[in-house]
């Protein structure tokens, strides 16, 4: 869904995702999914307040936008809520009421990181192992030997090779999705896809990552990534999946922050197609949890937003979002206990009916509250 939109186009579009949810309310038995998506980066100032004030009125070399009045025509609303709504109305109208979402500092829900690097490969360690790794102190493309949640997901649930998959726009991904090689399906920025698991769109998606061009040669467009993912989905049904985007990442790199906005509305749009996605398909209906967080935050100021790392205040800052048919519908939580990274993959493995202590003693337990109590 584009920036210029009209408000029926949204309100159809908004229509369809709620009555996909209505689908997936009744409790289905059976066996459970988890899809995982990370948005690379993204402030829990624009999630929870929309356009930021402080970003939008400083002077055009801070911020970056190319027109504010554009700008603030598309994402300015008089209140947070207004301008976040306006911005994510996936999330905001659909995932949150029906779920959860952790974070907002100001109603009293703090979600941070344990790492002390406060970028991206630590940030996905984290959430993979369920707890900080120190040795992990660069964005290189290197493994390391932590086990990870979707390694362990495959071996404790029996799975098949492509029944746990990780699909990226960013080549690290792959390497903290796993401690090892051939684990199960893994796809970095700009890999083929093996043609047994293949169809012809994921093939000319694939084609098409190596034509559009990008800020860096280990990225790739997310649009393309994701639909390569959605098309893996349902030839594939993986029962567990995670899906990395992360051009949120990159034009805030770039100090533009109009840009940033405008692709958090595409990412909301790619959301609400993933979730009627899921909530169309039998395996899927009513048995999949979709938990979507970030690797970490950004700086608060105009001078600082653009980046991230552990001199930077605010980039540990970041938040979690779940929703599914064992969750309570809870929505923007407040007043809660203090919940850190590394609860990602715990709270995957609950929602699998599987004990995360099996996987790490030490890992973060789930988040709090995620699972609705047993009758």
């Amino acid at each position: 869904m584009s920036p210029g939109t009209s408000a029926a186009g949204r309100a159809a579009a908004l229509l369809v995702a709620c009555i996909a949810f209505a689908g997936a309310q009744a409790e289905t038995p059976g066996q459970r999914h988890v899809v995982l998506v990370t948005l690379d980066g993204v402030r829990v100032q624009e999630l929870f307040g929309g356009m930021d004030p402080v970003i939008a009125n400083a002077s055009g070399a801070e911020s970056g936008i190319y027109d504010s009045e554009v700008t603030k025509q598309r994402w300015w609303r008089d209140t947070p809520e207004g301008r976040r709504e306006a911005l994510m109305p996936f999330f905001w109208n659909t995932l949150v009421p029906s779920g959860m979402v952790l974070g907002n500092q100001a109603k009293g829900s703090k979600v941070t990181v344990q790492n002390s690097q406060w970028f991206s490969y630590p940030g996905y360690s984290e959430m993979m192992t369920g707890e900080p790794q120190p040795t992990v102190t660069s964005n290189d493309f290197v493994r390391y030997p932590h086990r990870t949640v979707l390694e362990h997901a495959r071996e404790a649930l029996g799975l098949e090779y492509a029944k746990v998959a990780q699909i990226g726009s960013w080549d690290g991904l792959k390497y903290a999705a796993s401690s090892g090689d051939g684990a199960f399906f893994m796809n970095g920025g700009r890999d083929a896809v093996p043609a047994a698991l293949s169809t012809p769109e994921i093939d000319l998606y694939v084609d098409l990552r190596q034509q559009v061009q990008q800020f860096w040669e280990e990225t790739t467009s997310d649009v393309l990534t994701y639909r390569i993912a959605r098309e893996f989905l349902r030839k594939n049904e993986p029962r567990v999946m995670w899906i990395g985007i992360g051009q949120s990442d990159d034009w805030a790199h770039a100090r533009r922050y109009d840009l940033v906005l405008d692709y958090l509305h595409i990412a909301d749009s790619l959301l609400a197609d993933l979730w009627q996605t899921l909530q169309s398909m039998e395996p899927y209906r009513g048995r999949t949890t979709l938990i979507v967080t970030t690797d970490h935050g950004r700086g608060r100021t105009p001078a600082d937003w653009a980046e991230h790392n552990a001199g930077i205040q605010g980039s540990q800052d970041i938040w979690i979002a779940i929703i599914g048919p064992d969750t309570p519908a809870l929505g923007e939580v407040g007043d809660s206990a203090d919940v850190t990274q590394g609860t990602v993959a715990t709270t995957m493995l609950q929602h699998l009916g599987l004990d995360w202590r099996k996987f790490n003693p030490d890992a973060v337990p789930p988040v709090p509250g995620s699972l609705k109590p047993q009758r």
